[in-house]
Order: C-alpha cells, then sequence, then structure tokens
C-alpha cells in the first residue's frame, strides 16, 4: 500500500471523530501539537556562535545602508 503524508487543520471540536474515522479506515494521523516541543533557538549551533561573537566583541554597528556596505565591501 502506498501512502502520502498530508497536513490537515481541523476543528478541535472534530477531533473525536476524526480519530473514530481514522481507527475505522486503518489510517495513522500524529497530533502535532502534542509532538511538536517546540523551537529551541538557544540549541542551535548559529545561536551558540552569535553569542560567543557577542562576548569576544564582534559585533559592529553601521549608521545606515551606506556605512554597512562599506564595512562589508571594505
Amino acid at each position: 500500500m502506498s501512502t502520502k503524508e498530508l497536513r490537515v487543520f481541523i476543528p478541535k471540536s472534530d477531533m473525536t471523530f476524526f480519530r473514530m474515522l481514522s481507527k475505522k479506515m486503518g489510517w495513522l494521523y500524529t497530533d502535532v501539537e502534542k509532538d511538536n516541543k517546540g523551537f529551541d533557538a538557544t540549541d542551535c549551533e548559529a545561536y551558540r556562535e552569535a553569542m560567543d561573537d557577542i562576548k569576544e566583541g564582534r559585533i559592529y554597528s553601521a549608521s545606515d545602508a551606506d556605512d554597512l556596505m562599506t564595512q562589508i565591501l571594505g
């Protein structure tokens, strides 16, 4: 049997019916709200690198777009 994954938005009030229908049809479903623990930016390598840059003073500011381009391009 080939399957296809899809995302369906249904009212919470219809979840009981959807669970019953899924069970009778032999479908698999995942409740994303229960499975999704959320995204933790502090767990990313890029976040840690950015925090290290701040600690080491590797941050710069530009007064306007022209100043920024001069800093980037030299």
